[in-house]
């Protein structure tokens, strides 16, 4: 396999369960500078837990053994539950641009569960710079037995040798808008609280936050102009993308499953005032 060159940063990110040269040899081979590792560890005092921990600091191990000197950042985030890696490697994602507009950002796609795979494929195509990556096994662990383990203890993984990554074409898929995902969070807060989510008081917030998309209107149709734009800019779109729904009975609106699940995903660091 031959190196990268260049000293750009280049973050990679990478899922632990039951693989360490998929996820080891990769950062050498991009000249990585930083490393973030998704694994999950419920119970670290459980059989289970210390199988995951010692895959875990073996990929580790092997990281440091040819990148010496490289930060690896540990991030324990449940594996298994989709929402929750579209959230983790989003946030991660987003982090490094916010650090680096110019980051080169690496995705490994190949180890890990089938959950971190897809919310990774689907995150990085929200980023037009992220490379995305996959990494085809080239020999398996013959013995069954010695799938996970060698004969001095050490984990191995499923893969013996692997071949060099390869780059995954991309589709670009676009983050939710800000403002509209910002807007639904004061929505949801007001009914949290117990506060009717109505027309100006929304507006009011949308306002305040610097969320409004509109400007000023005359004194004499302010009123009525902003609720027509409110209507327009807000509530028609999150009910077209699903993530509200009006109450037959209350007349309010409520965030939807899918809404909630934006609202968990996305720009979940920006702070927002209610008062």
């Amino acid at each position: 396999m031959s190196t990268i060159t260049g000293r750009r940063e280049r973050p990679i990110i990478s899922c632990v369960t039951f693989d360490t040269i998929k996820v080891s040899d990769p950062v050498k081979l991009y000249d990585a500078t930083k490393v973030h590792l998704i694994h999950y560890i419920f119970d670290p005092t459980s059989e289970k837990g210390k199988i995951y921990q010692k895959f875990y600091d073996r990929v580790c191990y092997l990281i440091r053994e040819k990148s010496q000197n490289i930060p690896i950042i540990e991030h324990n985030a449940n594996v298994t539950n989709f929402t929750e890696m579209l959230k983790t490697v989003y946030g991660i994602i987003e982090n490094e641009y916010d650090l680096n507009p110019n980051s080169d950002v690496f995705v490994n796609i190949s180890a890990g569960s089938s959950e971190y795979a897809a919310a990774a494929a689907i995150a990085s195509m929200m980023f037009p710079g992220t490379i995305p990556f996959s990494v085809a096994t080239d020999k398996y662990q013959v013995e069954e037995t010695d799938i996970y383990f060698n004969k001095e203890g050490n984990p191995v993984g499923l893969a013996k040798s692997v071949k060099e990554p390869k780059v995954i074409p991309k589709y670009q898929v676009n983050s939710p808008d800000e403002k509209l995902v910002l807007g639904l969070k004061i929505l949801n807060c007001l009914n949290d609280s117990g506060t009717p989510p109505k027309g100006p008081m929304m507006i009011y917030l949308l306002k305040k936050n610097k969320l409004w998309r509109r400007g000023e209107f005359p004194e004499e149709s302010r009123n009525r102009s902003e609720a027509v734009y409110y209507q327009r800019d807000f509530v028609n779109l999150w009910l077209s993308e699903n993530w509200i729904y009006k109450d037959k009975y209350t007349k309010k609106y409520y965030l939807t499953e899918c809404g909630m699940i934006v609202l968990k995903t996305f720009y979940v660091d920006k702070n927002i005032t209610y008062q």
